[in-house]
This record gives structure tokens, sequence and C-alpha cells, in this order.
């Protein structure tokens, strides 16, 4: 699935305009998660990607463990392909669209408090944002932190 999350992060990078992705690759400590995010309203935040064919997301021991113990601003990214997608690039997902092309054809983000949820009951889940195209997660990733308007 490592290939698939590669694919995820190249969207979720040239999808986006308000945050700074940092991706950390970290093969010393497993559990840290792959990016460290920054956006516009100067709120840190990270993000563990994961890409799953079925309703099952896959997290090790060590990244169920690091989202019980940092449950603020630690979120999951999780993209669910049609297939594998081993003929699939980012630039035939992005223009051909989800499962035509072989991309995602749903994305879902978590908030680290439902981690224990997501091991045991998958994309059955109810996410705080999710849908068939990735800029719902994003608009929401770049809100983290705003002042709610003045009536």
């Amino acid at each position: 699935m490592a290939k698939l999350e590669r694919k995820l992060y190249q969207i979720l990078k040239q999808s986006n305009t308000d945050i700074l992705l940092d991706r950390i690759e970290n093969w010393a400590v497993p559990s840290v998660p792959d990016l460290l995010c920054f956006n516009k309203n100067k709120i840190f935040f990270t993000l563990e990607l994961k890409a799953t064919i079925g309703n099952k997301v896959r997290l090790s021991p060590h990244q169920v463990s690091w989202h019980l113990r940092h449950d603020q601003r630690a979120l999951i990214l999780v993209a669910r392909f049609s297939d594998r997608g081993k003929k699939t690039t980012v630039a035939k997902i992005q223009h051909r669209g989800g499962l035509s092309a072989g991309g995602p054809t749903h994305f879902f983000l978590y908030k680290s408090s439902q981690i224990m949820d997501l091991v045991s009951r998958g994309l059955k889940t109810e996410p705080i944002v999710g849908g068939l195209c990735i800029d719902k997660i994003i608009k929401y990733l770049s809100g983290l932190g705003a002042l709610a308007p003045s009536p």
C-alpha cells in the first residue's frame, strides 16, 4: 500500500494551496505520522496517510499507540482506491478522475480520537469530513484554528 500512499500524498500536494506539507521520512520511529502540516491560520497538525482497497484500514500497533497519545491536532486521511492501480499515474487520477483511472473513489478524514473505531470498524466509522473529492478535506484542514466570524 506504500505506493498508493505516495499517490495520495501527490494528490494532496498538487490539490493544496493554503497548507504547507512536510513529508516525514522516518524509518527509525515507525509511529510518527507521514506529514507535518502548517495552515494559513498558523496551526500545526499531523496527518497520517492511509490507502485501502476495501473498507479495512491497516494501522500498525505503533501508529495506534501514537494516535492514542497525541489526539490533539493529529488526523488520519484515508483514500479508498478502486484497485491496486499499478498502471495509474497521479496525472491520470486527477485529469480522468477516480474510479476510471484506478484512483481514489472516496476520501475520508478522521480525528486521532477515532483510531480505535477505525481499527475495528474500518471505513464504516463516520469521518469528520469525507467525499468523492479531496477539496472538502483541504478546506477543512485549511480552516483549522480559524476564528468564528463575528455576528
